[in-house]
């Protein structure tokens, strides 16, 4: 739940940085970078689950 909280932390601040971008008073390309990434990596934790490995066989 973590990783959740830290993605959307880092959507709202990159976007912020975006916006402030768009006011050139921060490198737009900077902006765009780091609001991809932080969508990616939210989207990834949020998606990320755990996966059938198969049956263990008793010995």
């Amino acid at each position: 739940m973590k990783k959740g909280i830290i993605g959307l932390v880092s959507i709202f601040t990159s976007f912020c940085l975006f916006t402030l971008g768009l006011m050139n008073l921060f490198p737009i390309l900077v902006g765009i970078i780091l609001l991809y990434l932080s969508i990616f990596f939210s989207v990834f934790c949020f998606n990320e689950r755990r996966r059938f490995k198969g049956m263990r066989m008793k010995r």
